[in-house]
C-alpha cells in the first residue's frame, strides 16, 4: 500500500519546527536570497499543514466498511470460508480481465500468437512456470484491507487497523462461535486505537501519531506503543 506515508507524515509533522528554524542571512533570507526569505521573485512555497487528529469514529467507520466487504452474504458474521471466497472472487476477476486483455480479437479463445504477444509485452520471460509473473504486483494478498483517504493521517489510520485475514478472525472471535461479528471486530480494532490514545481523549493527536511511526522516522526514536494484543502495531 503506502510504502512512503511515514516519511511524508514526518515531514508534515516537522514542518512547523522547520519553519521556525530559520538560518541564513539576517531578515530570514538564505544565501543569495532576498531579504525576508523565500526564493527570488517573492513566491514562497506553501507551508505543509499539520496533521489532523484521528478520532475513534474514523476508525469505526473504516473498520465497519472493511467488515461489510468481507460479509458478502450480509448475515452479520465473517467466517474463514467467507473470507476465502472473497479472495478467490478477486483472483477470478483478475484472471478474466487478463484473458480479455490477451484475447485481442474477442473470439473467446487465445491463439498462440496472442499469447506470445502478451507474454513478450510483460518485459521478461521466466525459465519456469513457478517463476512466471502475470503482473508486476505479484500474488493477490489473502487479506481485506481498510479503504481510507490519501492524507498522511489516513495512512497512519490504515497502519493502525489490522486487515481481515484468517488470523484476525480467530483472534477477534471472542465467543468462539462460527465466525467474527462486527462488534467483535470493532472491539479488537478499538483496543489497538485505545493503546495509542495515551491521554484517553478519544482521538490521536499529531504527537500520538508520531509515536506510531517506525523508530527511524520518529523524532528522538524510542519504542512504539503496544497494540491491543500486547504487540507493537504493524
Amino acid at each position: 500500500m503506502r510504502k512512503i506515508f511515514f516519511g511524508a507524515a514526518l515531514i508534515l509533522c516537522a514542518a512547523p519546527l522547520l519553519a521556525q528554524g530559520g538560518g541564513g542571512s539576517p531578515g530570514g533570507g538564505g544565501m543569495g536570497g532576498p531579504p525576508g526569505g523565500g526564493p527570488p521573485g517573492g513566491d514562497r512555497p506553501s507551508k505543509p499543514r499539520e496533521m489532523k487528529p484521528i478520532r475513534r469514529a474514523a476508525l469505526d467507520k473504516a473498520v465497519t466498511a472493511m467488515f461489510r466487504e468481507a460479509d458478502v452474504n450480509g448475515d452479520g458474521m465473517v467466517t474463514i470460508q467467507e473470507l476465502r471466497a472473497v479472495i478467490q472472487a478477486r483472483r477470478d476477476d483478475i484472471i478474466r480481465k487478463r484473458f480479455a486483455a490477451i484475447d485481442k480479437d474477442r473470439n473467446g479463445a487465445i491463439s498462440p500468437d496472442e499469447f506470445l504477444a502478451w507474454q513478450n509485452q510483460m518485459g521478461s520471460v521466466s525459465s519456469t512456470d513457478a517463476g512466471a509473473r502475470g503482473d508486476r504486483d505479484g500474488p493477490i494478498a489473502e487479506v481485506i484491507r481498510p479503504h481510507v483517504g490519501d492524507d498522511p493521517e489516513d495512512g497512519i489510520l490504515e497502519h493502525l487497523i489490522q486487515p481481515i485475514d484468517v488470523t484476525l478472525i480467530a483472534q477477534a472471535n471472542s465467543n468462539y462461535d462460527a465466525g467474527m461479528s462486527l462488534d467483535e471486530l470493532l472491539a479488537h480494532e478499538r483496543a489497538r486505537f485505545d493503546a495509542a490514545d495515551i491521554d484517553k481523549d478519544g482521538e490521536l493527536s499529531p504527537d500520538e501519531m508520531r509515536r506510531l511511526m517506525p523508530r527511524d522516522n520518529r523524532p528522538g526514536g524510542g519504542p512504539p506503543p503496544m497494540g491491543g494484543n500486547g504487540r507493537p502495531p504493524r
